[in-house]
């Protein structure tokens, strides 16, 4: 895996060793292009596939997996962008959006992200890079949310990709460029939903998709509620499928059927993506692999190891030491 940090962002190329990824989640907003290969997504009750003319939009706290297919002797790859909430907070100036479509039909986005990834780490002037990246995002949100949560960049050709020249003062966010800076400044002036609208659109798969539940949000079956709450309150060691059953008052096959229904994976999967999720924030944190492995309930470090490599393609030990 290639990872570039940019102010505060990560942008990495990835080639997952199984070719594809089991469920896990992200605490940040993934934004993904396909370099080689197509997709089939789970996230969290949604499928679809993902073409290479396509971006992917996930919300932090999603559950997301996938299958892969690509032509012989080639291997998956993708370009992904992790964003914090914090982040596009600045760049919106209000709370964290959810984008509302997971995909999107638009190529010159796909070729901004990837031409990004080339010259993350040949070039020599990172506030053009994170400028060209803040761009991309506020076209991307203009595809992706609803207009009152969009940005501002809805009434200009969702083509323009020219990076402007005046000078800008760097805070630590995406959103430190003067790009940024007048997008909030501007955000409450934005012309209303009838102004002309960005030239790309989604794809026929994508436009019939339900807009996703926000990330959090729980099921509305009660006793699937509880046993997500007993499973969010205990990330020290894998449940035991009997003793939620018990705790939910239905038998294993049900629980599985239902939870599953709710949540888009089975109890036992969601937990384990669950504590790969905390093992990531522990890990930012500087905690000592061997300590995260043992915190969160994993027989050895080889195992916690197995999981995030396969879930995040990336190894635990490196993924702790360009976090800190």
């Amino acid at each position: 895996m290639q990872v570039t940090d940019v102010n505060g962002t990560h942008l990495a190329v990835i080639s997952p060793a199984s070719g594809g990824f089991p469920p896990h989640s992200h605490d940040e907003y993934v934004i993904s292009v396909n370099l080689c290969g197509r997709e089939r997504v789970r996230l969290d009750r949604a499928s679809f596939e993902v073409d290479l003319d396509e971006v992917t939009a996930y919300n932090p706290g999603q559950v997301q997996s996938c299958t892969t297919r690509t032509p012989e002797e080639t291997v998956f790859t993708c370009v992904s962008w992790y964003v914090p909430p914090a982040a596009l907070s600045a760049l919106t100036g209000g709370p964290p959006p959810d984008f509302e479509r997971p995909v999107v039909r638009a190529a010159h986005l796909r070729t901004e992200l990837i031409q990004a990834a080339r010259t993350s780490t040949t070039s020599h002037d990172p506030a053009l890079l994170e400028e060209r990246l803040t761009l991309l995002l506020l076209h991307l949100l203009d595809l992706t949310t609803t207009p009152t949560t969009t940005s501002p960049l809805a009434t200009t050709s969702s083509h323009t990709t020219t990076a402007p020249t005046s000078a800008r003062t760097s805070t630590p966010a995406v959103a430190s460029t003067t790009t940024a800076a007048s997008a909030r400044t501007s955000a409450t002036t934005r012309a209303p939903a009838t102004a002309t609208a960005p030239a790309d659109t989604f794809t026929s798969a994508s436009a019939s998709l339900p807009a996703l539940r926000p990330a959090g949000a729980g099921p509305g079956d009660a006793r699937i509620a509880a046993v997500l709450d007993r499973l969010r309150g205990d990330l020290s060691r894998a449940p035991r499928l009997a003793d939620l059953a018990e705790y939910a008052g239905v038998s294993r096959e049900h629980l599985i059927r239902s939870f599953t229904r709710a949540m888009g994976c089975p109890p036992y999967a969601w937990h384990l993506q669950a504590r790969l999720a905390e093992g990531r924030r522990r890990l930012r944190r500087g905690v000592p692999v061997a300590d995260v492995a043992h915190g969160l309930g994993f027989a050895d470090q080889a195992h916690f190891h197995r999981h995030f490599l396969a879930a995040y393609a990336i190894t635990p030990g490196r993924y702790r030491s360009i976090n800190i």
